[in-house]
């Protein structure tokens, strides 16, 4: 959660450095609710299953790339990159599996096309880290299908993460955490 924290202050702070920059930059909240199938690989043990209902929160901030400019005041055939800290936490786990099974993420690098009015897709990489027994810090990976339903910058979007290699020492060896959650959640950028 620290290293999440600091470098998420950080990438605020590089966007941050000019006097146009807040004024180019947008912001998104996220809320949703979304299905973890994590399986924990411990090297002298047993494959143990923590799959869950989980509910999510992110916050981001994204800038207009530059790459291709807009004929009109829409975001068209635009594209932003980003910096987003996540938050999973797990609805309904099994009582006997160690930890809470929080997740907490931060993707620094967050890629975002816009296709038309109405549907963009955004592709990103990050870190996270597991509450498991231990902490279980490693990489993840994602994309998202956004759908502005609620107006031009608001609506649903369907997203589908893999979590690699979230790893800690154990008495056992180490254990690895990997899967997928996928999630459907509302957007709100500001």
């Amino acid at each position: 959660m620290k290293l999440s924290s600091v470098l998420f202050f950080f990438t605020i702070i590089l966007f941050c450095f000019s006097r146009d920059t807040l004024a180019e930059a947008n912001y998104e909240f996220t809320i949703g609710a979304g299905v973890y199938a994590l399986d924990v690989d411990q090297k002298f043990g047993e494959q143990i299953e923590d799959d869950s209902n989980a509910a999510s929160f992110s916050f981001g901030v994204y800038r207009d790339s530059g790459a291709e400019e807009s004929t009109d005041d829409n975001l068209n055939n635009q594209s932003f990159w980003g910096a987003v800290i996540e938050y999973s936490v797990p609805l309904g786990r099994d009582d006997n599996l160690p930890g809470n099974g929080r997740m907490i993420g931060f993707r620094p690098v967050n890629y975002l096309m816009v296709f038309d009015e109405s549907s963009s897709m955004e592709f990103y990489a990050g870190i996270a880290q597991f509450d498991w027994i231990k902490t279980a810090n490693g990489y993840l990976f994602g994309f998202d299908y956004r759908y502005n339903l609620f107006g031009e910058k608001s609506g649903l979007m369907a997203d589908f993460k893999y979590y690699q290699d979230l790893a800690y020492d154990s008495p056992q060896g180490d254990d690895i955490v990997d899967g997928f959650q996928s999630s459907i959640k509302i957007y709100y950028q500001f």
